[in-house]
């Protein structure tokens, strides 16, 4: 992979003091900074996709995302001799949002807020546009709620039920009715509405919002020293050695636009309260806060609230424990399934308590 990786490297106008590895990857120090190369094995359709976007963000002043490195020949995917694909994209010294520390999780709701505020009206090709947006909330819905169905049924016409099953079947009803619900309540929405404006307005949703891909920024002796890359992310004996200082400010960095499509904005905000008060036990102060950070920078409509009240409703962890299940092998449930498949149980009632304080501002 060495030889492979400096043959690569030939192709990209960059020179290389450092080159560390990483998890199926390797950090470079280079004259233009840091950065991260890697295998690539997405289609071309969708990797100029995600360029565009995070170009956009870069003429706008958003300049913190991994943009792609273009190559000599100005291409931003680079082949060796044998045709496996690589990329090169900016990449940061840090650590991860730490999704227990409030002022952090402030940060990065403002953050969010402030790539929505700049993702709109993006300019892509026919081909780009016609694969790359959000599926039909309300058709994915339904569709879950049938696979929650068909589960259930399976595991109530079991004969022998193993301590997971018979936990799913303790729980079902109340997720499942959430599940209906949720449904009614987006029928009943502007959804459909929004959606197509959002559509119109080529509006741009990162996709997968969360704690993995929000670096606050540290400078390298911090982020090595102090092991805020995550452990294991990166060998820290550098293969060739040579003393580099760099200086960042500590401020926020956004990775990974690998799932970005065009929809509901307001989708990557769900995913990211989700997130943080599956972590924090739904305590309402980080669900309010959140949400305050973000709409102080970026307004929330009325009718996004009423999505974002029906999308953190439906029971989602739990149709991908039931997904996971039904998908698996089901002679061994780990223990690990059965501890995830009791803290939504018992989650479930505070998560009703946040619910009901978001509804009352419907």
């Amino acid at each position: 992979m060495e030889d492979r990786c400096q043959e690569v490297l030939k192709k990209y106008p960059l020179k290389v003091y450092n080159i560390y590895r990483a998890r199926g990857a390797y950090l470079l120090e280079t004259d233009c900074g840091l950065k991260l190369l890697k295998c690539f094995e997405g289609s071309r359709n969708r990797a100029l996709f995600e360029h565009n976007v995070k170009e956009h963000l870069y003429m706008h002043g958003y300049y913190n995302t991994d943009l792609y490195v273009k190559t000599l020949e100005n291409d931003i995917i680079a082949m060796d001799q044998s045709g496996c694909r690589y990329i090169v994209k900016n990449w940061f010294w840090g650590e991860e949002c730490n999704l227990k520390e409030l002022s952090q999780i402030e940060m990065a709701s403002a953050n969010l807020a402030k790539l929505h505020s700049v993702l709109k009206g993006v300019e892509f090709t026919k081909e780009q546009l016609e694969y790359n947006i959000s599926d039909n909330l309300l058709e994915t819905f339904e569709k879950r709620n049938r696979e929650l169905k068909r589960v259930k049924s399976y595991i109530r016409d079991k004969r022998q039920k193993n301590e997971f099953e018979l936990i799913y079947l303790n729980f079902y009803e109340e997720f499942y009715e959430q599940g209906l619900e949720a449904t009614e309540r987006l029928l009943n929405s502007n959804y459909k509405q929004v959606l197509e404006d959002s559509v119109g307005q080529k509006l741009v949703c990162h996709g997968n919002y969360t704690y993995h891909n929000i670096i606050m920024l540290k400078n390298k002796n911090e982020a090595i020293s102090k092991t805020y890359v995550p452990p294991g992310w990166i060998s820290r004996q550098p293969i060739s050695a040579t003393d580099m200082s760099s200086q960042w400010n500590k401020i926020i960095a956004t990775t990974n636009f690998e799932k970005s499509h065009i929809g509901l904005q307001i989708a990557d905000l769900y995913q990211f309260i989700r997130k943080v008060m599956e972590k924090n036990d739904w305590d309402i102060l980080y669900g309010n806060n959140i949400i305050e950070a973000y709409d102080r920078i970026q307004p929330i409509s009325k009718a996004e609230l009423g999505i974002l009240y029906v999308l953190l409703l439906y029971p989602e962890k739990f149709w991908k424990i039931t997904n996971f299940y039904y998908n698996g092998k089901k002679v061994w449930i780990s223990g690990r399934n059965i501890q995830k498949l009791n803290s939504i149980g018992e989650q479930n009632p505070k998560k009703e308590v946040f619910l009901k304080r978001l509804e009352s501002i419907l």
